[in-house]
């Protein structure tokens, strides 16, 4: 169900993700498979039609912390290696090569990717 986004459509609904079209429905499809109800709003002031329309994942508020880790787990599961990156950043380790770095380091001596924006 795609509806715009408002107070009656809101509700006890909150959103959790805004992107594509096509991401939200996938999500929203590997949700339901979870056991997590949601529903797929445009994001505020987005037409149908329009070819860069946002649209918004909602899940009942009570649902909202199981769908973020449902979420988060999906894109463990598409995504492995971002598995690693998370850990290694955890380890005070670059999250792209697994270097240690030290704390407060703007970027990887080893690979040189950026580790802080300013």
């Amino acid at each position: 169900m795609t509806a715009q986004l408002s107070d009656e459509t809101h509700g006890d609904w909150v959103p959790v993700k805004e992107d594509s079209q096509s991401l939200i429905k996938e999500l929203s499809d590997m949700l339901l498979e979870r056991g997590v109800e949601s529903r797929i709003a445009l994001a505020p002031g987005c037409q149908a039609g329009t070819c860069s329309c946002r649209f918004h994942l909602l899940v009942h508020k009570n649902d909202s912390q199981a769908a973020l880790e449902n979420i988060d787990e999906y894109y463990m599961e598409l995504h492995p290696e971002m598995r690693d990156s998370h850990e290694w950043a955890a380890q005070d380790k670059c999250p792209a090569c697994g270097f240690d770095v030290e704390e407060n380091a703007k970027e990887c001596a080893d690979c040189g990717i950026t580790l802080i924006v300013d």
